[in-house]
């Protein structure tokens, strides 16, 4: 199983479940932004061609967050595709991970669901 989904990994996972957990609007935009490039990051090192999405859209959420104003209208569906692109790569996990990469895929697609209008 390639890097991503190693053991070594339960922690930034469980980090990221716990921000999500609490909401979003209790996550500082400098601590999502550097979450995300850790995981783009991690993720681009496994070279693992299937997760190329996921690292892509990570980069696009950076720039969103990053540029000119927040715009809930392009964060919410990104939030949404990786959540779904995370619980794929789930699939792929090692048991131990399998469970808690789902949970942060579910937080994933909650949260991108509600930034999304109506």
């Amino acid at each position: 199983m390639d890097p991503l989904f190693a053991d070594t990994h339960a922690a930034e996972v469980t980090a990221t479940v716990h921000d999500l957990e609490r909401g979003l609007p209790f996550l500082s935009l400098s601590k999502a932004v550097n979450r995300i490039d850790d995981w783009r990051r991690e993720i681009l090192a496994t070279e693992d061609d299937a997760l190329t999405p996921i690292a892509d859209d990570l980069g696009e959420l950076h720039a969103a967050l990053t540029g000119e104003g927040v715009d809930a209208s392009v964060v919410g569906p990104l939030l949404v595709r990786l959540g779904e692109g995370t619980d794929a790569a789930a699939r792929r996990a090692a048991e131990p991970l399998a469970p808690a990469l789902r949970r942060l895929a579910s937080l994933l697609r909650h949260a991108g669901s509600a930034l999304i209008p109506a």
